[in-house]
Formats: structure tokens, sequence, C-alpha cells
């Protein structure tokens, strides 16, 4: 086998490249880096979260998450709040511009895929398969 027949390398290609377009193309007039849409598009769909569980659910490392929320936090999209029942759990939370901003980008996803040129079987068929190879690897 050689690195292009690898699905490891071809993966990484896919990635490289679908986060480049979004950091080019998609995110740059609204100034924020694929990794805070992440951020912003879970905040969205879950509500407040933990600080440790976003980070599980965006599969960051623990030190990749604080310094993301940190300088979210300065721009007004998110905040972080202790939690009442114990003040050891930190929440992050969408803020009124986070929200905003959030809403502003609802479009994208749809226009990715427009960008990828796949059918809604090859979509599905995609889905399909990589949520195989990451249950597969993540319990091997």
């Amino acid at each position: 086998m050689t690195i292009e027949t690898s699905v490891a390398y071809k993966m990484y290609l896919v990635q490289r490249e679908v986060i480049k377009h979004y950091n080019r193309n998609k995110l740059k007039p609204y100034n924020i880096s694929y990794q805070h849409y992440l951020v912003l598009m879970v905040l969205l769909e879950s509500g407040p979260l933990p600080v440790l569980r976003l980070g599980e659910k965006l599969a960051f490392q623990s030190g990749t998450i604080t310094p993301i929320i940190k300088k979210m936090e300065l721009r007004g999209l998110i905040e972080r709040a202790r939690a009442q029942e114990d003040e050891r759990i930190v929440h992050v939370l969408l803020t009124a511009e986070g929200r905003h901003l959030i809403e502003q980008l609802n479009h994208v996803p749809e226009e990715m895929l427009a960008v990828a040129k796949l059918t809604p079987r090859e979509f599905a068929s995609l889905m399909h398969i990589s949520r195989k190879i990451v249950n597969n690897m993540r319990y091997y």
C-alpha cells in the first residue's frame, strides 16, 4: 500500500481541504475560525455545556479548548459561568452576539455540500461510512 491508497491519508486530505475552504471562503468575512464555528454550532444545538463536555463533543484536547473559549469570550460570542450546584464546573453558553453570528451562518452547511458536489445518495453514504469508521476506531 502506498500513501496515495491509504484511507487515513485520503481522509486527512479531505479534512484539510474542507477546513481550508471553510476558513478561506465561508468564515473569513465573519472573522472566525473553523474551530470557533464548531463551538458555536454545538452550543446552538445543545445549549450551555460544561467546558469538558464541549471539548469531548468536539474531540478537542483539554489544552485546545481553553484558548478557543478565551478568544471567543473576548469577542463576546460566548460566556462562561460556574455551575450553581458545583462551582468546579464551568459552563459555556452563547451570548446574544454569538447566537446572532451563528444564525447568520446557517446557510454554510448547504453551501459546503454544493461545493463538494455530492448527490444526496453520496452524502448519505459518506455519513454512514464516516460514522462506521469513527465507531470502529473508537471502540477497537
